[in-house]
This record gives structure tokens, C-alpha cells and sequence, in this order.
């Protein structure tokens, strides 16, 4: 999934930087929805967080990692990093990667997307039109696929997977 925007947040959800992406979200209606689900459970010091966002249409299409940034200069751990996905913009190249990369078969694929939409095991599963049992199956084989033990952690490591292809440098 491609990134939409990086804030830097301080405490209390303030940004104080961003990438281009981010200074045009900070600028629109969506920032404050956005804002908000962000105050409602904030990244710990020492834990990533993992949240998902309607947007001003009424339908889930943001998911938010946060991150806690720890400070060398004064030995403090208060700002946040926060990684900003639509997810309604995932590209065909991004779910081949990821399907190359971890040999995801079709259905794990397509848990995937449910899951990188911000669904819960259950909405997948009736997105899907399987039970929950199958659900989870398939998310005990993308835990050992890519070496993880929470689905915290499994979308977090997905979030991480470059959208294309890396090749070695020549």
C-alpha cells in the first residue's frame, strides 16, 4: 500500500512536520476526522498503533500507524510518527508484490486487502463470503508466511513492504 502522508505529531496530536502528502491532508476537511480518531487512542511510548478512519463520506477508507519517535537530544519519548494510507488508492502492482513477495495464495491475497482496508477478521470474512474459521485459517498461514505472531504486527509488516520490487544496487 502506498503511503498517503507522513506527520510528525507532537504530544497531544500536534504536527508539526509532514511530507508534501501530509501538509495537503493537514489542509483538508479529512484532517480533522482524521485528528480525531488519532486523540481518541494515541501511540504509547513504547507502542505502535494501528487505527482506522472513515472519511468524510461515511465509509472506511483511512488507516493511520502510528509510531512513538524517541528523542536523542533529551532522552524523552512524546512525538509520533504517523503514517497515513487511503486505503481506496491500493495499485494492482502493490497486492503482485505482496503476493510475490510472502507466495500469498489468491485468498490470502485477498484477506490481505480486507485487512489492509482496515477490516476486522469478521467483516473480512463476510466481505469474503467465507466463515470466520476459514478467516482464520488463512491468518495463521500469513502469520507463518511472514513471520508473525499478532495481526497488529502482520499489518504493520505489510504496511512496511515497499510497493515495488527492490533490486539489488548493480
Amino acid at each position: 500500500m502506498e503511503i498517503a502522508a507522513a506527520i510528525l505529531l507532537k504530544e497531544g496530536c500536534h504536527p508539526c512536520a509532514a511530507n508534501r502528502s501530509g501538509r495537503v491532508l493537514l489542509e483538508s476537511k479529512e484532517w480533522e476526522l482524521l485528528s480525531s480518531a488519532l486523540q481518541s487512542c494515541p501511540a504509547s511510548p513504547s507502542k505502535s498503533v494501528l487505527l482506522t478512519a472513515k472519511g468524510s463520506d461515511g465509509q472506511t477508507s483511512w488507516l493511520l500507524w502510528c509510531t512513538p519517535i524517541y528523542s536523542l537530544n533529551d532522552n524523552s519519548n512524546g512525538d509520533c510518527l504517523c503514517f497515513v494510507f487511503d486505503t481506496s488508492q491500493q495499485s494492482s502492482f502493490v497486492k503482485a508484490n505482496l503476493q510475490k513477495t510472502y507466495r500469498l495464495t489468491r485468498a490470502e491475497t485477498r484477506l490481505v486487502e480486507q485487512l489492509l482496508m482496515g477490516k476486522t477478521p469478521a467483516e473480512a470474512a463476510e466481505q469474503l463470503g467465507v466463515t470466520i474459521h476459514t478467516v482464520r485459517t488463512y491468518l495463521k498461514r500469513l502469520y507463518q508466511k511472514l513471520g508473525v505472531k499478532s495481526q497488529a504486527t502482520l499489518v504493520s509488516k505489510l504496511l512496511q513492504t515497499p510497493p515495488f520490487p527492490l533490486r539489488p544496487a548493480a
